[in-house]
C-alpha cells in the first residue's frame, strides 16, 4: 500500500484531510505530522525566511524517512517554501491548494478569494499567480481577507467565526464565477450556505485524494 505523508501546522485541519483523502484514496495509507511551531513562527516574522524553508524540509523529510511515497502540506501560508523543498527531497510535494487553483482558473474568469489568516494572503495571491502563468490564463482573482473572522477562531468563537466568513462569502458572490476558500479550516462553512452559493465555492478538500490517486498513478 502506497503512503502519503500530510504534513500540518494545526490540528483543526487533520480530521477534514483524512477524511477527504480517505474518501477519493482509499488506497492510501495516510501519515499525518503536526508541528504548530512553525505557523506562530511565521506570524512572529511576518514573513517566509529560510528558517521557515529549512522547518518545512525537515517535516517532509520525516515523512520520507518512514516511507512516503509523496506528501501533502496542507498549510496554503507555507505554500511559497514548497518548490523549495521540492528540491531537497525525493518524493513529490503537493501544494494543498494548488489543484483547487488549477480548477479555478479552468473554469472561471473572475475568481474569489477567501482567507482569514492574514498569513495566508500574500501565499495565496502568489499561487494563483504562478498558476495562472503557467497556464497562459487571463483569469484574475478578487481576494477578500477577513482577519476578524480568524480573530473569532483563535478565541474559540466558532460561530462568531464562520458568520464572518458566510458574510464575506455573500458579499463576493455576485462579483465572481466562483469562490476559492484559502484555508482548510475555513471549508466547513459551506454547509451554512445556500445551496446556489455553496454550490460556486471550491475548497482543497475537493480535490486533494484525487489529485494524490492521479499522482500515484503517474509515479
Amino acid at each position: 500500500m502506497s503512503m502519503v505523508g500530510v504534513v500540518h501546522t494545526t490540528r483543526l485541519v487533520i480530521d477534514p484531510v483524512h477524511r477527504s483523502i480517505s474518501d477519493s484514496a482509499a488506497e492510501l495509507q495516510i501519515n499525518h505530522v503536526l508541528d504548530e511551531g512553525i505557523l506562530r513562527k511565521l506570524a512572529a516574522l511576518g514573513t517566509i525566511t529560510s528558517e521557515i524553508t529549512d522547518w518545512l524540509t525537515r517535516m517532509v523529510a520525516s515523512t520520507e524517512e518512514i516511507g512516503a511515497d509523496l506528501a501533502v502540506v496542507s498549510c496554503s501560508s507555507l505554500s511559497p517554501c514548497v518548490n523549495e523543498v521540492r528540491r531537497r527531497v525525493k518524493i513529490p510535494v503537493l501544494k494543498v491548494d494548488e489543484p483547487m487553483v488549477e480548477y479555478a482558473v479552468h473554469h472561471a474568469e473572475r475568481i474569489g478569494l477567501i482567507m482569514t489568516n492574514p498569513t495566508t494572503e500574500m501565499p495565496s495571491q502568489m499561487l494563483f499567480s504562478e498558476v495562472t502563468q503557467r497556464l497562459k490564463s487571463r483569469a484574475v482573482l478578487i481576494p477578500e481577507l477577513c482577519p476578524e473572522a480568524f480573530a473569532k477562531l483563535t478565541r474559540g468563537d466558532l460561530e462568531g467565526h464562520d458568520r464572518e466568513v458566510v458574510e464575506a462569502i455573500e458579499r463576493m458572490f455576485d462579483r465572481v464565477d466562483l469562490i476559492m476558500l484559502a484555508q482548510i479550516s475555513i471549508a466547513r462553512v459551506r454547509d451554512k450556505l445556500a445551496p446556489r452559493v455553496a454550490g460556486r465555492v471550491l475548497s482543497s478538500l475537493d480535490f486533494i485524494g484525487p489529485r494524490l490517486s492521479l499522482l500515484l498513478k503517474d509515479s
